[in-house]
């Protein structure tokens, strides 16, 4: 039987640790082997890359993480999806029947983007899904009290956003990203009672890492996948 199955993570185990686990993740009551996983190379842009065969262990063991994307999409069972993140917002979607999932890395140029409102669109596209049956999962990113830009920054940001039809509620030169992420997945007909926010701020609670509070490098890993058992 198939079924979606994902993790969204906190410092541990944390993605510096993987080159040092011996190929092999273990997160609640499943063991992922690394060659069955998938890593985006995560460049802040709107790439979604539809993962093949061919794609399996990308990122571990040598092998090249998959190049420009920041996001994912896999039909494949037992291929594992991850996102990395310290400030960014991880966004995961999948099909409940278990037929398709994806994992997004939705940080400030990915929201201003719209990566979300394209990997719905994709979905609905390539694998036919009806996106009021799709579910999604926000998860930890900063906030808005804690994400100060340029002016610059800002000016763009909001502007392009609200070109969109996006509202963007937040004190000058502060960004809100969880509150456009959310809206991108309305607006692409996900429907309310269908999307979970975590609501944790990576700048404010130290079970996180953050770039802006440490500038660590270290991230946290989310992760998704197909079940088939």
């Amino acid at each position: 039987m198939k079924k979606p199955w994902f993790y969204l993570g906190d410092k541990s185990p944390d993605y510096l640790s993987l080159f040092e686990g011996g190929g092999r993740l273990e997160l609640q009551d499943r063991q992922i082997d690394l060659d069955s996983a998938v890593l985006a190379e995560q460049v802040h842009g709107d790439h979604v890359h539809i993962c093949g065969e061919e794609d399996f262990g990308a990122g571990f063991e040598g092998r090249e993480k998959i190049t420009g994307a920041d996001g994912l999409i896999t039909a494949i069972p037992n291929q594992y999806l991850m996102i990395r993140t310290a400030d960014c917002y991880p966004v995961l979607i999948f099909d409940p029947e278990g037929g398709v999932v994806c994992a997004l890395h939705s940080g400030r140029e990915g929201t201003r983007l719209n990566i979300t409102g394209k990997a719905i669109n994709m979905l609905k596209e390539e694998f036919g899904c009806d996106p009021a049956k799709l579910c999604a999962y926000i998860g930890a990113g900063v906030c808005g009290e804690h994400y100060q830009v340029s002016e610059e920054l800002y000016e763009e940001f909001v502007a392009d956003v609200r070109a969109q039809g996006f509202a963007h509620r937040a004190p000058h030169r502060l960004l809100n990203l969880r509150m456009v992420v959310f809206q991108q997945l309305i607006n692409s007909g996900i429907t309310f009672y269908n999307i979970e926010n975590i609501q944790e701020c990576t700048f404010e609670n130290q079970s996180y890492f953050s770039y802006r509070r440490d500038k660590a490098n270290n991230r946290q890993i989310n992760i998704i996948g197909i079940i088939d058992e």
